[in-house]
């Protein structure tokens, strides 16, 4: 059984990763424009706009099928798995 300051601090490690979030939309953007599509949603804003911007990107990759931008979606989906986990886990631990 994880013990609960091990759960948060894991939480606030995987918090403090999303500021690198603009970073990873910005690197998905310029591989769309590379295949010659201008996404409408802003990159910057991917942190506020969870949503509209990882959908656009998950939408276009269906049709252009990028190997890198598939991993860096994969690292967003694993990062949202992750920060559930530990979520449940302080939730269920007694650690909030």
């Amino acid at each position: 059984m994880p013990d609960s300051e091990t759960l948060f601090t894991t939480f606030m490690v995987l918090c403090a990763v999303q500021f690198v979030f603009p970073v990873l939309a910005s690197k998905v953007r310029a591989r769309f424009r590379e295949h010659g599509y201008e996404m409408k949603s802003e990159p910057m804003w991917s942190l506020l706009n969870i949503t509209q911007f990882w959908s656009e990107a998950r939408e276009q990759n269906r049709k252009y099928n990028d190997r890198s931008i598939s991993k860096l979606l994969f690292l967003h989906t694993a990062w949202w798995v992750l920060v559930g986990a530990t979520f449940l886990g302080l939730v269920t631990f007694g650690g909030w």
